[in-house]
């Protein structure tokens, strides 16, 4: 597994050897609402495993997510 955690919370990085997580975990980890994960899924912009009606998301694809999202910091003037 891979040692970088960058994006997750303590929480998550507690128990590395979960591989996926659910709609509820994701929610929980991003503070998010799980109506707003399953909008997320629904435009493509969080990618998931659907195994039936069931949606499971991958450790490294919650990361992939968060790196894009990410928005650099301003240069200060001066």
């Amino acid at each position: 597994m891979k040692s970088s955690n960058s994006g997750l919370s303590n929480a998550a990085i507690a128990d590395n050897s979960k591989e996926f997580h659910t709609v509820s975990q994701v929610a929980k980890l991003l503070q998010l609402t799980e109506m707003t994960i399953y909008r997320m899924v629904n435009r493509g912009d969080l990618p998931c495993y659907c195994i039936g009606r069931v949606k499971r998301f991958r450790r490294d694809d919650i990361e992939r997510f968060l790196k894009a999202c990410r928005v650099p910091a301003l240069k200060r003037a001066g």
